[in-house]
């Protein structure tokens, strides 16, 4: 529910915890790391004025990161396992990642059960193996856009675009998804750096022009680099189409494309200095308030 941004207040009683000179009384944690590893990410899930949950933060954090450097406390496993928690907490980190750090963690506790074991391995290996192909399929598609050669201004970020789209969602049942949304970010990615660092601000009016009508029919009023990218967004989405029109599904598309229509039109406005940044929008909004 925190997660989410609902408010919610700490059950009664959780003040145990905090002693009546306001520092933690929780020393009985101390030889129990997993326990103060669970409250240290528990604390990420404060919101502001929850001193409690504050002091907990500082509390778990100095002792968590005191036994990682304690070979008398803490393996090199242990260690690595903290280490990894205290810069980057599980509700910041992707499963994959958390999956591949503690897997091997898990492994070396004598109370680990081996056919879970197994199966987490055999699970995390074959989804592995669906992200590379995914990955390789994007990639082919990317280099037949040559886009070092045709577009040398742009920046050639396709496997982070990848990774951006693989951060959203893992699952195996979203592969179609995840490789459409890797190519809309690298599209959106080209058309950024157009617009910052190379077209006239002609040329720019009349792509814009383009992505609002939305038809292949706009190539005409486009500059030949322009045309590159244009023609490609309209074969990546009649691609696209065509399969979601077979599943049932195409109505999905529309939102897609009024999502690139907005960010085309907020990346122009930004290089025309008609949007604010997004610090600036908050800062704005603070002084409202």
């Amino acid at each position: 529910m925190a997660i989410t941004g609902m408010l919610v207040g700490l059950p009664f009683g959780f003040d145990f915890y905090e002693n009546k000179a306001s520092m933690f009384h929780l020393e009985s944690l101390t030889n129990d790391v997993q326990g103060m590893l669970e409250l240290y990410e528990a604390t990420y899930m404060r919101v502001q004025g929850e001193v409690i949950l504050d002091e907990a933060f500082v509390f778990t954090s100095s002792r968590l990161d005191e036994i990682s450097k304690d070979p008398l406390r803490s393996n090199s496993t242990l260690s690595s396992l903290i280490q990894v928690t205290l810069k980057l907490p599980l509700w910041r980190s992707f499963p994959r990642l958390e999956a591949l750090h503690y897997i091997p963690f898990y492994q070396k506790q004598a109370s680990h059960d081996g056919s879970l074991l197994r199966l987490a391995k055999l699970g995390f290996n074959l989804l592995q193996s669906l992200h590379k192909k995914e990955l390789s399929q994007v990639s082919k598609w990317w280099k037949g856009f040559d886009v070092s050669n045709n577009l040398p201004y742009a920046r050639d970020r396709i496997v982070a675009c990848y990774f951006w789209a693989l951060g959203l969602y893992f699952e195996p049942q979203y592969s179609s998804s995840r490789i459409f949304l890797a190519k809309m970010f690298a599209m959106i990615t080209l058309i950024d750096d157009t617009y910052d660092a190379y077209g006239t601000h002609e040329e720019l009016e009349c792509f814009i022009e383009a992505i609002r009508r939305w038809s292949i029919t706009c190539l005409e009023m486009l500059p030949e680099y322009m045309k590159l990218i244009y023609q490609k967004l309209m074969d990546m989405y009649k691609e696209m189409e065509d399969m979601l029109v077979k599943e049932g599904r195409a109505y999905h598309l529309s939102y897609s494309k009024e999502f690139v229509i907005k960010m085309v039109k907020e990346i122009w406005m930004k290089r025309n200095g008609l949007l604010k940044s997004t610090c600036q929008q908050q800062m704005s909004t603070f002084r409202l308030h």
